[in-house]
């Protein structure tokens, strides 16, 4: 595999990562079809911490992170590192040293398809990381490995400036080509959300479809 870097994806208006931001991961999967939900990932945060920005990608082997410190170094301000490492949670990827560098650089989060460690001090940081799970084994620093690159991570494909949402509620990935296209549809829906609460609230809502559905499925 080597040592691979390619450039980052063209810059999206802030607007737009805040916006989705804003929104939250469920709303926005659903926006997508309910398509582009990483699988098995979770937060190690307070539910309140949100994290969004556009994909920074690392594919690395597993039990090693030498490309996530090169990476660290050429992040750009708001960025959210996304590293492929397999789903493998045998070697923790990084902790707390690599989180307070990222903090400091002004990375927005981190995504690993693999395992970290310290995850109280992580937590108590409130910076945004997500992971498979937690190792206290440390990784080695040999590569290879690949930045910038096309990737996998959790069951979804990242692309080098797709925007990264995190939540309470895990990871979705927006495709930066589809971005702007999602949040007004990821507005439409949480609206109709908010009206169904109101509803409920109110004692208004109509659920005369569950039985109509079930009909329609023979299943009556």
């Amino acid at each position: 595999m080597g040592l691979r870097m390619e450039h980052a994806q063209t810059r999206l208006p802030r607007e737009i990562i805040d916006g989705l931001k804003a929104i939250g991961s469920t709303i926005i999967a659903d926006a997508m079809g309910r398509f582009n939900a990483m699988k098995g990932i979770k937060h190690f945060n307070e539910p309140h911490v949100r994290m969004a920005g556009q994909a920074l990608t690392v594919k690395t082997i597993p039990g090693d992170n030498l490309m996530i410190h090169k990476a660290i170094d050429i992040g750009s301000y708001g960025d959210v590192m996304v590293v492929d490492g397999g789903g493998d949670i045998e070697r923790a990827l990084l902790g707390e040293i690599m989180c307070k560098i990222g903090q400091k650089n002004g990375i927005s989060g981190y995504v690993v398809d693999g395992a970290i460690r310290d995850a109280e001090a992580i937590r108590q940081m409130g910076f945004p990381v997500f992971a498979k799970g937690t190792n206290p084994g440390g990784p080695f620093k040999e590569g290879p490995g690949k930045i910038n690159v096309a990737i996998s991570c959790a069951g979804v494909p990242v692309n080098p400036g797709d925007v990264i949402v995190g939540d309470s509620d895990g990871v979705v990935v927006v495709p930066y080509e589809q971005a702007a296209e999602v949040l007004e549809k990821a507005k439409s829906v949480q609206a109709y959300e908010l009206d169904v609460l109101d509803q409920i609230e109110a004692g208004t809502l109509d659920r005369s479809w569950v039985d109509e559905l079930i009909k329609k499925k023979g299943l009556l």
